[in-house]
Parts: structure tokens; C-alpha cells; sequence
């Protein structure tokens, strides 16, 4: 049974639409093969939420909305095309699609998005390789993040260029630099807008066995164009960040592996104070393929990053989470996770339609979903999900429930 193993780690900038949409659009467990080169495909998807706008309780929908209704149910259509190709030693990778999200009730948020992933996966005589890319989305921003009740779409942008030297047969010298880009169509959310370059350099050291240890640097710059302005002070949230931090994998039997890293990150803010942060950061991946069918995967993590799109607002986050995978046969699998968080929100002061930095949170979600492929080229994924925040800002508390269908061809 193969690994899915993670191969880096990186800041979370929100998250998808919702829990549910995330697991609806689950890529198929059974696609097509890897050396078909053009790959249409078509993905429907029905996702019931019993509380979309993730609100505290139907008094707080009334108050905002004018109605006590929560729930709704969200139809998302995607059309895509992937593309698979190898040229020689290089290989192209791109995936392109578009959807359209219709909702029953809160039929203002309707909505058309677009998504696109390139990759090209390069490598010159023995000794250097690489990876050029570049990602975009543009999707409805989360409920959970700013707390606006308005239609706000949100772009996601990513470029990135990667290489890897090995200049002996056991040591392997690595450079990165990306730029990330978040920006938000609504005027009122137009000061949340930020580019973030990073650069990072490393050194790995392979053992015979295939365990690799090493050393990672990395400077991030991030800037916010347009000044936060706060009891009529204006505030400007760029900050730069610095990490060294060891990385570990350590393949320790031929089911176990484990994979660590961290060290000291350090992040500074332009206009100083509470801001500011110092400390130890971490996180460790464990896999385990209990059988040729099973797989269970620990994560533990100690992280600084942006929980709310505002990443000068960040959190510390201490979290857990357990995912198991079983697959039952060629057509059936299941596929379960549990994830528990504590975020301490010691970032910027108070940014409208965030947080005040003193807020603390308890963040636990529970999903389990079934995928069957009754014909090679067909998907079908069924799942539930529940999702809880308890939080010191009373009205930032929720819970949400929801189960979602999603059907996905490729032609």
C-alpha cells in the first residue's frame, strides 16, 4: 500500500467553503491512469449544512440576517480538464476547472468560481531537479474566517520555483522562493489584501536506509498595501518572519514512517508590539499502513500562521488529529478523521470583522465518508461531518452539522 506522505509544510492561509465542500470535493480514489495524458472531467456535488453562515444560534441569525433559518443546501457543478505529460526526464502537470455554486435559500451568495494548477517538474543531467509552478482559485471566502454576511469572493494566488542539488551521492542542497497573493472582491475587505514572498535554502543528509535529515532556513516577507484603521489610528499589519528549523524523516520499518520539523520562528510586524512573536514551532507526521488496505496518519503540531485570512491577526495553534483509510476492495473506501485545535490569537489588535488578539478558541471537527467506483472512471463519495468552535468571544461559538453526495466522472 502506498504512503500518502506530505512532502513539506506551509502556512494555512483559511480554508475551503466549508468542512463538508472540502470532503465533496474529494479528488477520486480510483482515477483515471497516471499515463493517460488529457483527462476531462465533470463532479456535481449536494451538501446540506445546518448551520452555513457558521452562527451561534438562531437569535444570532435574526439579528444579522432578518431570519432564524441557519440551514441551507448548497449544489456545486465543476467542469475540469487535467493534464498529464512527460516529455523526456520533465513533466507536466495541469489541472483547470470551473464551478458554480447554487444555493436553495441564501440565494445572494450564488456564485461561479475558477481554478487552475500548473506544475512542471524539471531535471537537468544527474544532479539538479526542480519544480515550477503556479496555482490559482477564486471561490466564496469562508463563513468561519471574517464573519461577513456578504457575497465576498476571495482570489488565491501562487507562484513558486524550487531546486535540488545533489552534490554527492548522500548530501542534496535545496532553494525555494514562492509569492503568494489573497485578495477579496468586497470594497469593505479590500485593507485585507497581502502578497507574501518566501525564500528558503536547506541541506539533507540520506542515509543508505532512505531516512533523510537536515536543515531548513527560511524568510518570509509579507505586504499589506493599504493600512487597518483603528479608533482613528491607522495600523499597517506587513510583518517578516524567520524560522530555522531540523527536518527529519525517518522511514522505520516498511509500514512505519515519521516526519518532523521544527525549531525557532520569529516574525516582527511593521507596526510593532503585541504582535510580535518569538518561539518554538513544530510538527510531526506519522504514518502507519497497518495492512496492505489500512492506513493511519498522527499529526502533532505547534504552529504560528493565519487562521482568519488575516494573517498579521495569527494564532499560536497546538493541535491533533487522527486520519485512518481503509480500503475495502478495488471499488470501496473509507476514510475517517478526528482533528482538535487550541488557538491563541496573540497577533494584531482589533481588525474589523476578525478578532480582538485576546481571543482563545477550542476548534474540533469529526468527518467520515465512503467512496465507491462502481466503473473505473466513476466516483461516487458520500459523507457527514461535524464541526464545533468554542470560543472566549461568546458569539464566535458554533456548531455545524452537514452530510454531502458528490458524483465525479472522467472522460
Amino acid at each position: 500500500m502506498a504512503f500518502r506522505f506530505q512532502s513539506g509544510f506551509s502556512h494555512r492561509f483559511g480554508a475551503p467553503l466549508f468542512t463538508a465542500l472540502a470532503l465533496s470535493s474529494l479528488q477520486p480514489a480510483f482515477a483515471a491512469d497516471d499515463d493517460q495524458v488529457v483527462v476531462p472531467y465533470a463532479q456535481y456535488s449536494i451538501l446540506y449544512d445546518d448551520n452555513l453562515l457558521r452562527l451561534q444560534n438562531a437569535a444570532a441569525a435574526q439579528a444579522s440576517l432578518g431570519t432564524e433559518k441557519m440551514s441551507d443546501t448548497v449544489h456545486t457543478t465543476v467542469g475540469g480538464l487535467r493534464i498529464n505529460k512527460e516529455l523526456g526526464r520533465q513533466r507536466i502537470r495541469l489541472d483547470a476547472s470551473l464551478n458554480k455554486n447554487a444555493f436553495d435559500y441564501f440565494k445572494q451568495f450564488d456564485n461561479s468560481g475558477r481554478d487552475l494548477k500548473a506544475n512542471w517538474s524539471w531535471v537537468v543531467g544527474d544532479y539538479f531537479s526542480g519544480d515550477a509552478g503556479y496555482a490559482y482559485s477564486q471561490a466564496l471566502t469562508p463563513f468561519q474566517n471574517l464573519r461577513v454576511l456578504q457575497k465576498n469572493l476571495r482570489t488565491l494566488e501562487t507562484k513558486y520555483l524550487s531546486a535540488a542539488w545533489r552534490l554527492h551521492p548522500d548530501w542534496t542542497v535545496r532553494a525555494q522562493g514562492s509569492r503568494f497573493g489573497l485578495g477579496y472582491d468586497l470594497p469593505s475587505q479590500q485593507s485585507n489584501t497581502f502578497t507574501q514572498d518566501t525564500a528558503e535554502v536547506g541541506v539533507d543528509y540520506t542515509a543508505r536506509s532512505g531516512s533523510t535529515v537536515g536543515l531548513v532556513a527560511r524568510h518570509t516577507k509579507a505586504n499589506y498595501p493599504f493600512d487597518t484603521v483603528i479608533s482613528g489610528t491607522q495600523i499597517n499589519n506587513s510583518f517578516k518572519q524567520d524560522e530555522l528549523k531540523a527536518k527529519v524523516l525517518w522511514l522505520y520499518s516498511g509500514k512505519t514512517r515519521l516526519q518532523f520539523l521544527g525549531g525557532y520562528a520569529t516574525r516582527e510586524r511593521q507596526s510593532s508590539g503585541a504582535a510580535d512573536y518569538s518561539g518554538f514551532n513544530a510538527r510531526l507526521i506519522a504514518d502507519w499502513a497497518a495492512t496492505g488496505k489500512t492506513l493511519f496518519t498522527v499529526n502533532l503540531w505547534r504552529e504560528i500562521g493565519g487562521l482568519s485570512d488575516v494573517d498579521a491577526n495569527y494564532a499560536l495553534t497546538n493541535g491533533l488529529s487522527l486520519a485512518g483509510t481503509l480500503k475495502a476492495s478495488d471499488k470501496l473506501r473509507f476514510d475517517g478523521l478526528i482533528d482538535y485545535e487550541k488557538r491563541n490569537y496573540n497577533g494584531a489588535t482589533v481588525i474589523t470583522g476578525v478578532t480582538p488578539s485576546s481571543r482563545q478558541d477550542k476548534y474540533e471537527k469529526a468527518s467520515f465518508s465512503v467512496t465507491y467506483s462502481p466503473l473505473k472512471p466513476l466516483s461516487l463519495v458520500a459523507s457527514i461531518f461535524r464541526e464545533t468552535l468554542q470560543s472566549n468571544i461568546d458569539n464566535f461559538g458554533y456548531t455545524s452539522n452537514g452530510v454531502a453526495v458528490t458524483s465525479r466522472y472522467e472522460f
